[in-house]
């Protein structure tokens, strides 16, 4: 059987009350209380990174946010320059590829 490794973060304990809060029922994506904690979010964003411009939280996975950045600061068909240095930087390459950078 192949030796599989998993490249992700941690182990990482994970306190007690986290797990609680885990337990609890899902707040539907168009409740207003989720508008409410949204909202709050990023308010919050916009004090830690101590502006008053628009913040953006992603639902996604880092992939995700790096294909937001490829797809909404480049075109078709533009030059780009990734170094590829090791499994991130060959995702960015990839993913310039994939939308024919």
């Amino acid at each position: 059987m192949k030796n599989v490794r998993l490249f992700t973060p941690g182990p990482t304990s994970v306190p007690q009350e986290v797990l609680e809060t885990q337990a609890r029922p899902l707040v539907h994506h168009r409740t207003a209380l989720f508008r409410n904690t949204y909202l709050e979010v990023i308010d919050n964003l916009r004090y830690v990174m101590a502006t008053k411009n628009p913040v953006v939280a992603l639902s996604s996975s880092g992939t995700g946010a790096m294909e937001a950045a490829v797809v909404n600061l480049t075109k078709p068909g533009e030059r780009v320059l990734v170094t590829v240095l090791g499994k991130f930087s060959d995702r960015w390459r990839a993913i310039a590829g994939a939308y024919g950078l």
